[in-house]
Order: C-alpha cells, then structure tokens, then sequence
C-alpha cells in the first residue's frame, strides 16, 4: 500500500513529495487563473498524458514545447518562450508550470522571474535530477557564451511537486546521472543515506519513493538556511567545481555527457582532493570510487585535456577573487566549503580520475 505524499510548507515554497504528490497538487492550483505549461518535446510526449490525466480539472491555457538538451538552455531559446508568452498575452497574474527535467526547470524559471518583472511558477520535476536537485532551492538561469549557468537569478517557484510516477517515463542514463545527485547528499551531510545506497546499482533499488523524499527533504533543508548561498549551501558543490568543467568540456565538443556522469567523475577528483587538501580518510576515497565506478563508466579523458580543463575552471561562478574554492569532505556524511587547493593538486587529482 502507497503511502501519502508529504506537504510543507516551507515558505515562501510549498512542498508536496511522494507518492500521490501529482493528484495531491491539483487542490493547490485553484487559485491561479490561467495556467501556461512548459515542457520539451520528450516531457510532452510521455509526460504531459499522465499530468493530463492526474490532474483532470486543471484548465491549461497553453502549452508551450522547446527542444530538450543542455546545450540549448540558451537565450535563444528563452527568447522564443518570451516570444510565445507575449503572443498568448500573458498577464502577471498567470502561472507557468515547469514540468520537465533540469533544464526545463532552470529555464522556465528564469523566463518567469523575468517577464514583466516576473510571473509566478511552479515546478513539476519529471527526471530523477530534478526531484532531488534541480527544481529544489531557486536557482534559475541559462548557459551563456558555453559556460554553464552563466546567467540567471535566484528565484522562488510558489511550489514543488515530487511525485516519483514519472520516473518510469526516464531514460536509463537520465536516471544514471539523478542517481550521481543522490549519492552525493549521502557523502555532505547524511551518512545513513549513503548506508542505505552503498554497493548498489542504481538499477537495483527498488524503494524509491523513499530514497528520493529522503534525498529531497536534504536539500529542502539545506536551502532554507541559505537560500544565496553564503554559507552551508556551497557544501552543495562538492564535486561541481572540477565537473562542470568535465561537463563543458564534453558539451563543447560536441559529445554531450550527463550532468551525472561529469559530477560523478568531478567527486572522484575532489574525493581525492579531501584526502590531500583536507582531513578524510583514504580508506572512505576508496569507498566513494568504488561507489562510482559501480554505476558510472569513466569519462574519455587524457592528460592532454587538464589544461583545457583548468581554463574551463576559472570561468567558475564559485570563483572568488581570482581564487577558485572547493566544497571538499571531512569525512563520508559530513563536507565544508570554501578551501582554497592549490592548482597542482586539482591537476594531480584529474590525473588520479584518468589514471587508475
């Protein structure tokens, strides 16, 4: 037997996570007088029919589709949803609904905080990443000038909807890179999280109503007690720093990894940053790569790629004064931030992810 979903009300965002959460939500829309719903050509397919058909009474006034991918969470493409809410002569009192992944949540988000000083939104996560990441926390924007998250602002949807009946609609490797996600609230701040994870492959687990609520009420606390990210927040960015490097790099070539896939690889290098740089234990790095390398491939890499990759680094958003800082572990369940690593140990700690 299902359980209930959970409500909370955080303010300024209600939270609604679990399974039940999508029907549930239908009762906390009545009040907004049109409703406008962005997806991608993949979230409309196979998953517009089942919000269509939990949320029989909600009246959609429109629905707008854009072209699924990273690469194109551009300002092209916010333009084009700027464009397409103008010509439905969308007012401020209008509601856009973000279903989708990660990109459509970063987008839709963006678009909406912007157009005509900003519209309400709400966020219907559809990929296992954006119910544990992306749709938690506020974070809106686009890649610009092919850096990652170059441009946007902090942002608050009215509320978040997690409902795991979307999972079934995932590719595997969307799955895959959701999973890096979970694991890494495991290794910052919640140990018996990464208990209940480690040695599996994503495939394996079969509860995951409870792993994605767990993980998602980590970040939801996380954000509530530094929404700018001044502080415990940066803990966050364990394994970002070095990959969304990997991540760019890959994007700019044209052979696109996950963000999972890159930030998997980006915790193995900073995992082993922790050990040099910082306090934790080289038998807990053995452990968080064996993790690793049990769901994910290493990316194709060389040494004759680090100093593309150093470059791609100091483009950074978490770059502060000419010095790049890195949230790294003290131990498995339990991260700091804001330490300052000396260039030659993020190359050697690369040349560990190729090498071994």
């Amino acid at each position: 037997m299902k359980s209930s979903p959970i409500f909370l009300d955080t303010k300024p965002v209600a939270y609604v996570i679990g399974d039940g959460a999508l029907a549930y939500s239908e009762k906390l829309l009545d009040s907004y007088p049109r409703i406008i719903v962005l997806v991608d050509e993949n979230v409309e397919k196979h998953c517009l029919p089942v919000f269509r058909e939990q949320l029989p009474n909600v009246n959609i006034s429109e629905v707008i589709s854009i072209r699924s991918g990273e690469e194109k969470k551009n300002l092209d493409q916010s333009v084009y949803i700027w464009n397409r809410l103008t010509q439905a002569k969308v007012d401020r009192d209008a509601l856009l609904i973000n279903l989708g992944g990660g990109v459509v949540s970063d987008i839709g988000g963006f678009v909406a905080s912007t157009f005509k000083r900003g519209i309400r939104f709400v966020n219907y996560p559809t990929s296992l990443l954006g119910m544990v990441d992306a749709a938690i926390g506020g974070k809106t924007g686009v890649d610009f000038g092919n850096f990652k998250n170059q441009v946007g602002v902090f942002a608050d949807p009215d509320i978040v909807v997690i409902d795991p009946i979307f999972l079934d609609t995932l590719e595997e490797k969307q799955w895959q890179s959701g999973f890096a996600e979970v694991m890494k609230y495991g290794l910052i701040l919640d140990r018996e999280l990464w208990r209940w994870l480690y040695g599996k492959h994503f495939k394996e687990i079969e509860d995951w109503n409870k792993i994605i609520t767990r993980a998602a009420r980590d970040k939801i606390d996380i954000v509530r007690h530094d929404f700018r990210e001044k502080g415990i927040r940066k803990n966050l960015n364990y394994g970002h720093t070095i990959g969304h490097a990997f991540e760019t790099y890959f994007l700019n070539t044209g052979n696109a990894v996950t963000h999972g896939q890159a930030i998997a690889a980006g915790m193995i290098c900073e995992g082993w940053l922790s050990t040099e740089a910082y306090e934790l234990e080289w038998k807990q790095l053995q452990e968080i790569v064996n993790m690793f390398d049990i769901n994910f491939d290493r990316l194709p890499l060389s040494d004759a790629h680090i100093p593309e990759l150093l470059q791609l680094m100091k483009q950074d958003k978490k770059v502060r004064g000419g010095r790049l800082n890195y949230s790294l572990l003290r131990k498995i369940g339990k991260a700091i931030h804001n330490i300052e690593v000396d260039s030659n140990l993020v190359i050697e700690s690369m040349k560990f992810y190729i090498n071994n």
